[in-house]
């Protein structure tokens, strides 16, 4: 079972929950430091691999989600798929897409065309151009973790925690469950996405008040849609097949996962 890494997810539903599409959040992966497109050369272009989003390759080359859909003429739910080709953006460029790029798709194995660089159209940014620093990750602290309405939240579904929360790995708990079973908000908020990993394994992300988000994976049937109020206890969706049967739960702080235990005991 694969943990799901929804950091970038998570800021852009604090950010844009209103007006922003739905975006995959991916199955968790081993960190990796940002990748700098050099101005001095041809955008990069990248294949990719199993599991991996949109969000988990614009981490991975410090360029927003937006600009890379832009560049590749991605869908309102940012999708990929395995073996398909996507052009980096230039950071300079970041904010809009070259004229004549499109995604380039092909299957697993096989060649793809280039798409057409920016530098067809406009020069390439100065070498001297400085890039916005990453931030510095920090430790989340249980002394200062924001309580969502209410103080505590409900479990998503009833049934054994088969896998326990570590920060940085699982990001959040696996609660074994009957198939058909409903998964249930943890509390009131708002829908802020629905989607599913490059594996299509489907997500529902649920903002609550005090930048605190709430992930479900490995849910179907799904009974409510994106902006959508949502109360404590109202059902998202029914536990999906498998061996076993179970719900992959997530709680964000912001950017930061934090013990899911922590609200629901």
């Amino acid at each position: 079972q694969d943990a799901v890494d929804v950091t970038a997810l998570a800021q852009s539903a604090i950010d844009a929950a209103d007006d922003s599409p739905a975006k995959a959040a991916p199955v968790t992966q081993p960190t990796k430091a940002p990748i700098k497109s050099d101005p001095k050369i041809e955008p990069i272009r990248h294949k990719v691999a199993r599991g991996e989003t949109a969000f988990t390759i614009a981490r991975l080359y410090d360029v927003t989600v937006r600009s890379l859909a832009d560049w590749n003429s991605l869908d309102a739910n940012f999708t990929v798929r395995e073996g398909q080709y996507l052009l980096i953006p230039l950071p300079a460029d970041a904010g809009a897409a070259p004229a004549a790029a499109t995604a380039a798709v092909s299957a697993p194995g096989t060649g793809s065309a280039t798409p057409v660089p920016p530098s067809a159209t406009k020069a390439l940014p100065s070498p001297e151009t400085k890039e916005q620093a990453s931030p510095k990750p920090t430790e989340a602290k249980a002394a200062t973790v924001a309580t969502p309405s209410g103080g505590r939240m409900t479990y998503p579904a009833q049934g054994k925690i088969i896998r326990e929360y570590v920060k940085g790995k699982t990001d959040g708990i696996d609660i074994s469950a009957p198939v058909g079973s409903s998964i249930v908000a943890a509390d009131a908020g708002t829908v802020a996405a629905i989607t599913a990993d490059a594996n299509q394994v489907p997500i529902v992300v649920v903002k609550h008040p005090n930048n605190i988000l709430t992930v479900y994976a490995n849910i179907g049937d799904i009974t409510v849609s994106k902006g959508a109020s949502v109360s404590r206890g109202q059902t998202l969706g029914k536990v999906r097949d498998g061996n076993p049967s179970y719900v992959h739960f997530e709680v964000r702080n912001g950017f930061e996962s934090v013990d899911p235990l922590t609200y629901l005991k």
